[in-house]
């Protein structure tokens, strides 16, 4: 009985620790996001056939170093917008 309960114990803290881990991994992934300034968005809109790389595509040729499908305010539709880091 022990020996169970020991394991439980064991099993959770391991779960506990992975989880904690986690946060730190997904709250430093949002932070490149807020550096990137989107500031021209086209007329086309994002759709089952014009997806985001397509609109990173266009932005590129039109010399901004990236773009994707945002919704540029609120009660707007999803764009493409372009912008730079």
């Amino acid at each position: 009985m022990a020996n169970t309960q020991n394991l439980v114990v064991f099993f959770l803290v391991v779960i506990l620790s992975a989880s904690m881990f986690n946060t730190n991994i997904l709250v430093s992934g949002g932070k490149h996001e807020d550096k990137i300034k989107y500031t021209y968005c086209t007329d086309t809109l994002c759709s089952d056939s014009y997806l985001p790389h397509m609109c990173f595509f266009d932005c590129t040729s039109k010399k901004f170093q990236t773009g994707t499908c945002i919704v540029p305010s609120p009660n707007a539709p999803l764009r493409c917008c372009c912008g730079n880091l």
